[in-house]
């Protein structure tokens, strides 16, 4: 079996309702969505992540990338990536881009050795096997007081257990927020809070000191991911586990970022860190630091979010799948209606492959030109 074809079509939705993190608003949600396909027929998909500028992405997939394993064979995934890797590594490629347009050539590839075995991906990658994942709620996201309470609210008749709550307005206005959720839910529901990088070090363990008496399993991104020194300060200096991971590359971001000993989630997202392929490697290497994984799926399409429940299904270490219960047009793009959570526990799809298949007249509107 030998690779004919790699193609990348870049995406951008509109949103029906713009949602807030401390660093960004999302009134758009982008992908570049990799289809593979090999001289047998079968057809693999995957997903890049994408912050910005999709077509940018398609083409490193489509100019850089594709000419280097055009002739392999599908079946040899670990020598395809490095075959990608290795092209880029000389010239300080071990973050970004590069890596997000690897990520989705990847996941389609493990998807071609799905559908050429007959097994599900989470098989094919001889991992732990689970069928089916506890889930968190993501996220409540920012907005006043009595919005956020009432997504806390929905997310509870949803059946969640668990859910994750977006900060970084500012220490007061944040605790206000968790307080109120918290005594909206009650005392046996789980609350994660995300600050998505938008503080320094010092006023983040003052805000984990502040939230302490809520009873919240992590603080995910306090400060910037590369302020590793800054992880170190905050973990030093408040009782909140802390989580991160979901802006690192590859074995060697994650290496680096565990290092700190800071981090008791680790959150590589699949359609950045590099694929099946390296995201097994890092669920191993966190696995061996005594790290939990948590996988980020975030503002991508559903493509990503199924893909990555396939890795939670697999490796080492798996603590809780983060589901974006978020409304855009991507999250409706297969054939198939897309596994979803039901009373917070996610159930694997048992078809070749990941599961599902793109719905191209669903997709075609928001393909770029």
């Amino acid at each position: 079996m030998r690779i004919t074809k790699v193609e990348a079509l870049p995406v951008t939705a509109v949103m029906d309702e713009p949602v807030r993190i401390a660093t960004a608003v999302f009134t758009e949600v982008r992908a570049t969505i990799v289809r593979v396909t090999a001289d047998e027929g079968l057809v693999g998909i995957g997903e890049c992540l994408v912050r910005s500028a999709p077509r940018a992405t398609a083409s490193i997939v489509e100019d850089m990338l594709a000419p280097k394993i055009i002739g392999m064979d599908p079946m040899d995934a670990g020598s395809i990536w490095w075959e990608m890797f290795s092209a880029m590594r000389t010239r300080g490629h071990t973050k970004g881009v590069v890596l997000e347009a690897m990520s989705g050539i990847d996941v389609a590839i493990w998807d071609i050795i799905g559908k050429a075995t007959g097994m599900p991906t989470f098989k094919v990658l001889h991992g732990y096997g689970r069928r089916v994942l506890p889930a968190y709620a993501s996220s409540i996201f920012m907005g006043d007081v009595a919005e956020m309470t009432s997504q806390a609210v929905h997310f509870i008749e949803l059946g969640y257990k668990t859910m994750k709550i977006k900060i970084g307005s500012g220490i007061d206005r944040d605790e206000e927020a968790v307080k109120a959720i918290r005594s909206a839910v009650g005392d046996s529901v789980k609350l994660m809070v995300d600050c998505n990088s938008a503080y320094d070090a010092g006023t983040a363990v003052r805000l984990g000191r502040r939230l302490e008496k809520y009873e919240i399993e992590w603080l995910e991104e306090p400060v910037p991911p590369y302020d590793l020194k800054g992880y170190e300060a905050v973990r030093a200096g408040q009782p909140i586990p802390l989580a991160s991971g979901e802006g690192e590359f590859a074995t060697y971001g994650f290496r680096d970022l565990l290092a700190t000993g800071a981090v008791s989630y680790a959150q590589p997202d699949l359609g950045r860190v590099g694929g099946f392929t390296e995201g097994m490697r890092v669920a191993a290497l966190a696995h061996a630091s005594n790290v939990y994984l948590a996988p980020h799926t975030g503002m991508c399409s559903a493509l990503n979010i199924v893909a990555t429940m396939h890795f939670a299904a697999a490796a080492p270490g798996f603590f809780m799948f983060e589901f974006m219960e978020v409304n855009h047009p991507l999250m409706d793009i297969f054939t198939t209606p897309m596994p979803k959570p039901v009373n917070g526990v996610i159930t694997l799809p048992s078809e070749p492959g990941i599961g599902v298949e793109l719905d191209m007249g669903k997709l075609e509107r928001w393909i770029e030109r």
